[in-house]
């Protein structure tokens, strides 16, 4: 049974609500955002030219279309955000024996969601206007001739930031109680309640205030430790290569490409690195991995280091957005085995990750033991069940 005086069911019903409010606020965004966009149509006849003036009555005609596209697709974003965070209530409210991949996917979904919302506020119907071509006789003009921000309604931008925040605010406050223990704890004695009727391991008796946790997440997961050994190896690789190039070019010539490589090598490397080493001390620490907001936090770290992974991918110190420009002849003795090895250290690094993320998940789903501050984990205790 629910232990009500201790953890409040009233906690789950807001951590519940809390998820499924990213379908009002979509609408609510989805319904602002064609308010302004209407009002927009309306203004931009009346709107100061500020370039390409020969480009204005392309703009006019094309704008519609433009925004009415452009906020369809910000409401396929809602759509995928309320079917994610759906689906993460629902696995939530099924209990403890679908509960360690629960804050695990809050985590990967805090920071999926806050990058949506930052590419819906960047790429809004309105001010998003602007970065584009517009061809006129065969000619190319880059940007909306109008200033979008004095065309759209003054009340636009701030509303929109406003709700953006809330929105954003909302949704973190429910994952983090999805993730708090006295949640946890709710989740997993709701579940035990039914197994003590089937004859299965009852959890231990909890006197810490600490939720039981399961036996597989005690054990060290030395794949987690595996991140600071990757960065490690991406760094001695680049420094290799950039070594290599640059004896093979002129060294009088190519001093400051070379300054620009390595300086780009350090910030992959620290980039990887933070990611990295928090995760290795999440997944082998034995106190820390135990806590059911370590997976939330895990759950964050894996997106950052993933998209830490293939931002050092993309610019790496020998890319052409990191040599800009080079006249210096340092580009054109780049090993061509490197971009290839890079990508596929890189990517063994990545499922090296997801596998130990996966362990965890899936060891976690075991008989549920109580933790103490300052004793191992205790083996199960038993409790008998009605005879069959």
């Amino acid at each position: 049974m629910i232990d009500t005086a201790r953890t409040s069911p009233r906690q789950v019903r807001i951590t519940i609500a809390l998820l499924w409010s990213v379908v009002p606020h979509g609408l609510a965004v989805t319904v602002l955002n064609g308010v302004a966009l209407v009002m927009t149509d309306r203004r931009l006849p009346h709107a100061p030219v500020t370039q390409n003036a020969e480009a204005v009555p392309v703009a006019l005609r094309e704008y519609a279309g433009f925004a009415w596209g452009r906020t369809a697709l910000i409401g396929l974003f809602f759509v995928a955000a309320a079917l994610a965070f759906g689906l993460l209530a629902r696995a939530a409210r099924r209990g403890a024996r679908r509960w360690p991949a629960v804050p695990l996917l809050a985590g990967v979904l805090a920071v999926l969601h806050m990058i949506g919302l930052v590419l819906v506020a960047g790429l809004n119907p309105v001010t998003g206007y602007g970065p584009r071509l517009f061809p006129v006789n065969g000619a190319l003009f880059s940007g909306a001739p109008f200033d979008m921000a004095a065309a759209a309604p003054p009340w636009y931008l701030p509303a929109l930031a406003a709700l953006l925040v809330l929105g954003w605010a909302g949704q973190l406050a429910g994952l983090i109680l999805l993730a708090r223990p006295a949640t946890v704890r709710w989740y997993t004695r709701k579940e035990t309640a039914g197994e003590a009727a089937g004859d299965t391991a009852a959890p231990a008796e909890d006197t810490t205030g600490e939720p039981a946790v399961p036996a597989g997440r005690t054990r060290a997961i030395p794949l987690m430790a595996l991140g600071p050994v990757f960065v490690a190896v991406v760094t001695a690789f680049n420094h290799t290569a950039i070594r290599l190039t640059e004896n093979a070019a002129d060294p009088a010539l190519v001093e400051h490409v070379v300054s620009a490589a390595r300086t780009a090598m350090f910030v992959d490397s620290a980039f990887l690195g933070v990611p990295a080493v928090a995760l290795a001390i999440l997944g082998t620490h034995p106190r820390l991995r135990t806590r059911p907001g370590a997976l939330l936090t895990s759950g964050v770290l894996t997106v950052l280091y993933l998209l830490a992974l293939v931002v050092a991918q993309v610019y790496n110190p020998l890319s052409t957005g990191v040599l800009t420009d080079d006249q210096s002849g340092f580009s054109e003795h780049i090993p061509p085995w490197y971009l290839p090895a890079l990508t596929i250290i890189q990517s063994i690094a990545a499922l090296v990750h997801l596998a130990a993320l996966a362990e965890l998940v899936t060891r976690a789903r075991g008989p549920l033991i109580a933790r103490s501050p300052s004793c191992p984990p205790s083996t199960t205790s038993r409790r008998p069940g009605p005879r069959r």
